[in-house]
């Protein structure tokens, strides 16, 4: 039985959209509803948020301690480094790095990549094609490692696995599609802007919550004429 966490990264600083990780919808951080999803992942054993040492990042891990899951603190912006500190502490198998700016991650191509990765003996997977701010990454503990070691220039350690995404030809990496009807790259459910914001939330707030958290081809298939207008 292999280990399986979310590394979800999360802080407050943010150009474009300040303190966006907690700005709230109908009544929920983003953070939340980040954490929500990820914690309905069935193949899932538990979810880390990852945030800063900083001190404006204490109500980011406050936050994380409410939702009752697990939270650790590392480097600002050597966000590489914060994952594998979080990494030895933890000791995942598989790691899903999910950030916090995406409140409609699709809970099934979690479930998808994390099933590919492990038959395929892999060292990485993610979805193509899903909308903006819906897929996740799959990573093993140990190609993490290998990350960390390789990556040494700037945008390696901020973007934590942009390495593999470089240097394919040193890791076992797949792309799969995700299921046909989720095949809408050109939408954009990522939270990074003002109006990003407003969108997601009118998305959000146009179909009725229930105590599991909405599938997303639920939010893709109710507001198709917002979601077109909204394609660049």
């Amino acid at each position: 039985m292999t280990l399986a966490l979310a590394f979800l990264q999360a802080r407050m600083g943010s150009t474009r959209l300040p303190g966006k990780v907690l700005l709230r919808i109908q009544g929920k951080s983003i953070l939340e509803r980040v954490v929500e999803r990820l914690c309905a992942v069935r193949s899932l054993d538990g979810v880390v948020v990852l945030t800063t040492s900083l001190d404006e990042d204490e109500v980011v891990a406050g936050e994380a301690r409410r939702l009752g899951v697990e939270v650790f603190r590392g480097p600002d912006r050597d966000v590489l480094a914060r994952f594998l500190q979080a990494a030895d502490r933890f000791r995942p198998d598989v790691i899903i790095r999910a950030t916090a700016d995406n409140p409609l991650i699709d809970i099934g191509s979690v479930d998808r990549i994390l099933a590919a990765l492990r038959a395929g003996g892999l060292d990485y997977c993610m979805e193509r094609c899903l909308p903006v701010g819906a897929a996740t990454e799959a990573i093993t503990g140990a190609a993490l490692e290998r990350v960390g070691r390789l990556g040494r220039l700037p945008h390696h350690r901020e973007h934590v696995t942009i390495y593999v995404k470089e240097h394919p030809e040193k890791f076992r990496v797949a792309f799969p599609d995700p299921p046909e009807a989720l095949k809408l790259r050109d939408v954009r459910l990522t939270v990074d802007t003002p109006a990003d914001f407003v969108f997601v939330e009118n998305l959000i707030c146009s179909i009725p919550e229930t105590g599991f958290p909405t599938p997303l081809l639920t939010y893709l298939e109710s507001v198709p004429l917002s979601i077109s207008r909204h394609i660049p």
